[in-house]
């Protein structure tokens, strides 16, 4: 009996460090478990701050002109980074879209983290002198004997801020406009490439001046058309003797 006994406790003291190292080793198992959830929540939480805010550095919406009402839930919206449709076709959705209400139509771009909205507007009825307005193209401003598109900035200044100074160019900040005037075929991207490049100095201008001006710009594409070739002369016909 008594040597029963004394092989149990050999038994007993034999076991006890390796329980003795399952215990501890659980027990630093369960530790790194515990690190590992907290970390990966930290982790998460921060991840999900930072798409917080790039989305709302993105939810910025600037808009041209900002006197006029947005009302894309009853207009039409037009997005230049996804569209099929050609700078023909946009203008000319614009003329038939604004006969039964003017200014609804907007087309909009992404330029980097902000995303842009301009109201369009097409020529009717109503009588714009042609100083007021400033014509550019994809490569170049229309005005003098023409300039790159490289001048827009300068050039763009003093259309807003002439005055009546140059009698060519517009009388007052509030009478100036812009015309823009693509190729027909050039689609939403080349588009936007444009009016990336007229809004970035447009806000420039705007920010430098530290007054109320308004972005104003045409789509038009009809000077672009060719005339019509002159009637055939008409022969005469000699019913003299």
């Amino acid at each position: 009996m008594q040597f029963a006994i004394f092989q149990l406790r050999r038994k007993i003291i034999a076991d006890f460090p390796q329980r003795a190292i399952h215990k501890i080793v659980a027990t630093h198992l369960k530790k790194t478990i515990y690190i590992t959830l907290i970390f990966g929540i930290l982790i998460s939480c921060k991840h999900k701050e930072k798409l917080e805010q790039v989305e709302n550095e993105r939810s910025e919406i600037r808009e041209y002109p900002t006197d006029r009402e947005f009302k894309i839930e009853i207009g039409e919206l037009i997005g230049l980074d996804t569209t099929e449709l050609n700078f023909k076709q946009i203008a000319n959705r614009i003329g038939s879209f604004q006969e039964e209400s003017y200014g609804q139509l907007t087309v909009e771009f992404a330029d980097e983290k902000i995303k842009k909205r301009l109201i369009p507007y097409v020529y009717d009825e109503g009588l714009i002198k042609r100083k007021n307005v400033l014509r550019i193209k994809s490569d170049s401003i229309l005005i003098d004997n023409g300039y790159s598109i490289n001048e827009l900035k300068r050039l763009l200044k003093r259309h807003y801020l002439n005055k009546g100074k140059i009698p060519y160019y517009s009388d007052s900040p509030r009478k100036a406009l812009v015309e823009v005037t693509i190729d027909t075929s050039k689609n939403g991207k080349e588009l936007k490439e444009v009016l990336t490049k007229l809004t970035r100095t447009f806000d420039e201008i705007k920010e430098e001046i530290y007054d109320t001006i308004e972005l104003r710009v045409f789509f038009d594409y009809f000077r672009q058309i060719p005339p019509p070739p002159p009637p055939p002369k008409m022969e005469t016909e000699n019913y003299g003797g």
